[in-house]
């Protein structure tokens, strides 16, 4: 039975301008949806928060995702008043439409019209701190980088740790141990602030850094606050602006999938042709599975700026973006680049797959087989039929995708830093430790299939460990889960803390368990939050590995830049 579409809006606030400020969702509910719907959609866009409003009820909890809320119903015309009040978890708190009347030569602007902007304001209440006396100084200290501190506060309301740094500059050059500021004091966070430069036009910074609640920190990207505090009623005033990046309808079909149309007004000086792009759940036939992927169809070159600035605001571990190379072939070839969140990677399994799954599934070609260019050769994605049988009759149900990707050997690591790889994966039973030639990935075998689901590294730590690009654990397989071995992939050097299933990490994996086994077929799990099943074929005489998944296409829109 399919359910009412869910509209809803992808929201920079705090900031005037696309890419700034701190993004969020505002889904408009016309009917109850449960808590596990709710968490599913939150965990698929990725965001630091995602906000879900009722006609008379808003759900809202949390300061950052409130004027994205207000903006999206002013400007939406649901309402026409220019107040709006929320009844959240902490209250009820209102919103005030600011009308941001803009002037040159001592007239407005438009014939001295006002111009269509305008800024939200919201009544919270005030948040004050006391003095912090505690022996966890230290701790703290640590989880700040050692930075120097002028004092610290803990707040009343939001059990935050206010944390004072002698200048601004201290705040923005702090580089925070997320691993450390979980083991610190407070239920929610920790803010740093110093006070601004005289010439900047502020009167401090701060950051916040709120890893309990799975977010490294809020707003990485910068933005602007006005405030007015009314000491009297312990009141406070915020006032900020906000950009409206993407709007869209859900719909959620009964024993289907979440299907998006999203259409994302980009606010950039010149006009560009729509991008159409997919979000696509790969190595799982499940929604809200396996590893989300963005992939953008693209018909006229973007500069790396903007293909950086997308991949940022979808924050997905990769974003990918296709190309049509118009030459001739035996099979349909494309341009294919891969994005995560800070950086142009050269490898991505997960990222190919939901790309070969997105061509296929539009109808953009006819070929079983494609072929896309890429920074590690000519990669090839073939379509194979999952035939399954009834009553002893074959029936097409779906099909896999089997990408061919270059193996990728591991060799025997030694080196002194055993204990530093340990200690980043909180595991003192490590069984062996090798070096893959290709990814450039540190292999870390651990001694059951249970430890490498518990485990619960330090992704810090990671950091530090030797490689480019990251850890991946292992273990061979209980006997009766039907799989070969378990795996997990930590990349947070790509801004990945934890890859829900690396395609390319399986590169490494085959060329491991297929020799460890004596088999050329092996199934891996991915024992990550999400999960997710790689089926794998290693060619040892030509060094190549046959990786095989499905993908379900969750969210589709249009991009307007």
């Amino acid at each position: 039975m399919a359910k009412n579409a869910v509209k809803y809006s992808v929201v920079d606030a705090f900031t005037d301008s696309a890419f700034k400020g701190n993004p969020a969702a505002v889904c408009s509910l016309e009917e109850d949806r449960d808590d596990q719907w709710l968490q599913a959609v939150a965990a698929e866009f990725n965001l630091s928060v995602t906000c879900y409003l009722t006609r008379l009820l808003g759900s809202v909890s949390d300061g950052s995702l409130l004027p994205l809320s207000c903006y999206t119903l002013f400007d939406s015309g649901l309402i026409k008043s220019d107040i709006v009040e929320f009844a959240t978890l902490s209250g009820i708190l209102k919103a005030k439409k600011v009308l941001d009347v803009k002037t040159a030569n001592g007239l407005n602007t438009q014939n001295g019209e006002a111009q269509e902007s305008f800024s939200v304001e919201l009544n919270f209440p005030a948040d004050p701190s006391n003095q912090f006396n505690s022996g966890d100084v230290s701790v703290i200290s640590k989880a700040l980088g050692g930075a120097s501190m002028v004092e610290i506060r803990r707040t009343t309301v939001t059990d935050d740790l206010l944390v004072v740094l002698p200048s601004a500059q201290a705040v923005t050059d702090l580089q925070s141990k997320l691993d450390a500021i979980r083991q610190c004091p407070g239920s929610r966070g920790v803010i740093v602030t110093g006070i601004a430069p005289p010439e900047s036009g502020y009167d401090f910074y701060s950051r916040f850094f709120c890893p309990k609640h799975g977010i490294d920190e809020a707003s990485p990207r910068g933005g602007a606050i006005n405030i007015h505090l009314d000491e009297q009623n312990q009141r406070v005033l915020l006032q900020g602006k906000a950009v409206l990046v993407g709007s869209c309808r859900v719909t959620l079909l009964l024993k289907l999938f979440l299907e998006c149309c999203i259409i994302i007004s980009i606010f950039l000086p010149m006009a560009k042709k729509p991008v159409k792009y997919y979000v696509v759940d790969a190595f799982t036939d499940s929604a809200f599975k396996g590893n989300p992927a963005a992939v953008c169809l693209l018909e006229e070159d973007r500069d790396n700026q903007w293909l950086q600035a997308v991949a940022f605001e979808f924050n997905l571990s990769q974003t990918c973006y296709l190309t049509r190379i118009n030459d001739s072939h035996s099979a349909p070839r494309f341009g294919l680049r891969w994005f995560s969140p800070i950086n142009e990677v050269e490898l991505c399994g997960h990222g190919t797959l939901a790309s070969s799954h997105t061509l296929f599934k539009s109808g953009l070609i006819s070929s079983d087989i494609i072929e896309f260019s890429t920074l590690s050769g000519i990669l090839t994605a073939k379509k194979v039929l999952d035939v399954k049988t009834a009553n002893g009759e074959a029936q097409e149900s779906s099909y896999f995708i089997e990408l061919n990707f270059p193996a990728a050997p591991s060799n025997e690591f030694n080196s002194d830093e055993v204990s530093v790889i340990s200690k980043a994966l909180n595991s003192s039973c490590i069984i062996d430790i090798r070096r893959a030639t290709v990814t450039d990935d540190l292999l870390v075998v651990l001694p059951s299939a249970k430890a490498v689901a518990d485990l619960q590294p330090q992704p810090d730590a990671i950091k530090k460990c030797p490689g480019s690009r990251g850890v991946l654990a292992t273990a061979i397989a209980p006997p009766e889960s039907g799989y070969d071995f378990y795996g997990r992939f930590f990349a947070p050097k790509h801004g990945v803390n934890e890859d829900p299933v690396c395609g390319s990490a399986h590169c490494v994996l085959a060329s491991y368990w297929c020799k460890k086994l004596g088999k050329s077929d092996v199934v891996g799990y991915v024992a990550s939050r999400r999960g997710g099943v790689v089926s794998i074929h290693l060619d040892e005489q030509n060094q190549r590995v046959l990786l095989r998944g499905k993908a379900v296409t969750v969210m589709e829109g249009t991009a307007l830049v």
